[in-house]
């Protein structure tokens, strides 16, 4: 996975691409994020980001372009935010995912996650919060 840092033709492809997968949903796309991509043939065929806020690190979207999924893809996008996190010294993981997705939510139990009850539900009724303790 490459992060998208100072390539700003990347950062803006992968924008334009965001706001075509996720129609409607606010823009994730701020200074306290962090992104990665994989290309294929200069292809975006996945993408993933984390925003850090007071010691928390917060999973905001994931993408699979869908000739990619079952490819073990999403595994390495949660790992590489897990090892963000805890570069950025972060104490915990928060994330979510809708209830119809259970592959995600598999990968996420796999990788150390558990079901959450946040006090707020910020991104609604229709999914399932995750939280890991670093």
């Amino acid at each position: 996975m490459i992060k998208v840092r100072k390539n700003l033709e990347l950062y803006h492809r992968l924008k334009e691409l965001d706001a075509k997968v996720f129609p409607g949903c606010d823009n994730e796309f701020h200074p306290n994020r962090d992104w990665w991509v994989t290309l294929e043939s200069d292809k975006i065929t996945s993408y993933c980001g984390c925003l850090y806020k007071s010691g928390i690190c917060v999973f905001v979207r994931a993408w699979v372009h869908r000739d990619y999924r079952n490819k073990g893809t999403h595994k390495k996008q949660i790992a590489v935010r897990i090892n963000a996190a805890i570069k950025k010294k972060c104490k915990s993981i928060v994330t979510y995912t809708v209830k119809r997705n259970y592959a995600s939510a598999n990968n996420l139990i796999k990788s150390g996650f558990l079901l959450h009850n946040p006090q707020y539900a910020y991104a609604g009724d229709d999914v399932m919060y995750f939280i890991k303790h670093l």
